[in-house]
């Protein structure tokens, strides 16, 4: 397989990857408040309706933030879990890499710059503020289409959501802002406290040696 295939196949495969995990983990186990993925489905859904898409974990430092941890992690292990293939297919893995970096991008600033994400991911947009149980895809709406999951809406169906729900956001802002700035706090002094046990620990495992 040429260079340009494999990645051509792993960018795509991600894509598909992204929709199949968003629905199963994401969605159907994370309906579970008691699961590894609640937070998606319990945090992160709520504050992108409560504030016109905005999420105010994407202005914390994703390792202060447990639910912009939980997804960082999950995609690192996403793509560590295929680095085995790299001797034989480098090119594949690129593809993934790309695919992962490319999520990661356009979703935090989906949910930081909303303007932004009503013009260039309109798929994402209607699975939060139009059907949460449709529009899997993140960075594309093509396999959705392909299946069936993207119902077509029209025009000023999409107008009149896009102007209730800017408005939503305009309005919000600055309380989502507030509500980032104590969650940073919060976050800041628990992970200090959370270093500190730990650092007690060390020293008293140490000390009975």
């Amino acid at each position: 397989m040429s260079a340009l295939l494999q990645f051509a196949a792993g960018y795509l495969y991600v894509k598909a990857f992204e929709n199949l995990a968003h629905k199963y983990l994401l969605h159907d186990l994370g309906k579970d408040k008691s699961s590894f993925w609640s937070f998606h489905f319990h945090d992160h859904h709520k504050a992108a309706v409560k504030y016109g898409m905005l999420d105010p974990a994407y202005f914390e430092p994703w390792w202060l933030n447990p639910s912009r941890a939980k997804e960082v992690g999950s995609l690192v292990g996403a793509f560590a879990v295929h680095l085995p293939l790299a001797k034989k297919y480098p090119y594949f893995v690129a593809g993934v890499g790309i695919g992962v970096l490319e999520y990661y991008h356009k979703h935090k600033k989906s949910h930081t710059v909303p303007e932004w994400a009503f013009d260039n991911m309109q798929n994402h947009v209607k699975h939060h503020l139009l059907d949460q149980n449709k529009y899997w895809g993140v960075t594309s709406g093509l396999v959705d289409k392909f299946v069936g999951t993207a119902p077509k809406i029209r025009a000023d169906e999409w107008a009149e959501l896009r102007l209730f729900y800017m408005r939503r956001y305009n309005e919000m802002k600055e309380k989502a802002e507030e509500a980032a700035k104590e969650n940073y706090k919060e976050h800041k002094e628990r992970f200090r406290e959370s270093l500190e046990n730990l650092t007690d620990r060390l020293h008293s495992f140490l000390g009975r040696k």
